[in-house]
């Protein structure tokens, strides 16, 4: 066992399968948040977030510069050919497409990167006492962080060239980045359990999301999709989350009720799923990865 196993406050995994009311009860799942929400925890978190930034930029001359100018080229490639190859008949389609794409890249992002967390932070993890939640976590919140950068610059050009002004529907757009953190929590529990078990899973993921990127609508409006088909969009969460985006950037609407309720049951959800897989199978992390 670690020398500072008992000093950071945890139970190694045994000590924890040991518990009388077993590993799988209520109470001990209740421990397990309160345990990690504990300061220590907290000021861990937030010290692997700056790091993860600072690292991720650290040997670029344009630095942070990085986090609007990748996706921005991305964007301008995919305007170009939407707009004058292959026609979408949408109103300034531009602002259509930035209004989505970016909160598709976060996604998209975050969720690869949680295939990955777990062996990058290897030496940690083998740590019996470290919570093995926390790179994900703070990947998640580092990327969430460059993504508030982008937003400010979304909001402000939508102001300006989109819609004149500041609509009410931007109000909304606190939850909808908090709905979003929570909606890619259970996806990043599930791929970095898999990922663990199953290094395939690291280069299937990019072709899942090729694939999930044309199923999401970021460049066609979901009007465009006959009647009959879009009940699967609706069962597409990452879709869920764009189209409420695009309510509110584009459209400058709040989105209907019921879609916003489907939101939350669906993040909540996919959150319990995923950190209950995640957490059966934690104890096996630190002689894996």
């Amino acid at each position: 066992m670690p020398d500072n196993a008992h000093d950071s406050g945890y139970k190694p995994t045994s000590a924890r399968k040991q518990s009388p009311n077993g590993p799988d009860n209520r109470l001990g799942r209740g421990l397990d948040w309160l345990e990690f929400a504990s300061g220590s925890n907290r000021h861990l978190l937030c010290s692997m977030v700056r790091s993860n930034i600072r690292i991720k930029y650290q040997s670029s001359i344009l630095g942070f510069a990085w986090t609007l100018l990748s996706p921005l080229l991305m964007l301008g490639l995919l305007i170009i050919v939407f707009s004058h190859v292959v026609r979408i008949p949408i109103e300034d389609f531009w602002a259509f497409l930035v209004s989505g794409f970016f909160v598709w890249n976060y996604v998209n992002m975050t969720i690869n990167y949680g295939a990955q967390s777990l062996e990058e932070h290897s030496s940690l993890v083998k740590n019996y006492s470290f919570p093995s939640e926390t790179p994900l976590i703070a990947g998640a919140l580092s990327r969430l962080v460059e993504f508030s950068f982008e937003l400010i610059v979304i909001i402000v050009i939508l102001a300006v060239f989109h819609h004149g002004t500041f609509p009410a529907s931007f109000l909304l757009l606190p939850l909808l980045v908090t709905l979003m953190f929570l909606l890619i929590l259970g996806p990043m529990y599930l791929v970095c359990t898999a990922a663990v078990f199953n290094e395939d899973l690291k280069h299937a993921l990019p072709i899942i999301f090729t694939a999930l990127f044309y199923a999401t609508p970021i460049f066609y409006n979901i009007e465009l999709v006959p009647e009959s088909m879009r009940w699967f969009f609706y069962l597409n969460p990452i879709a869920l989350i764009v189209m409420c985006f695009q309510m509110v950037l584009y459209d400058g609407v709040f989105p209907p009720i019921w879609l916003l309720l489907w939101l939350v049951v669906t993040a909540v959800g996919l959150d319990i799923i995923g950190y209950r897989v995640f957490r059966r199978y934690r104890g096996q992390f630190a002689e894996l990865v």
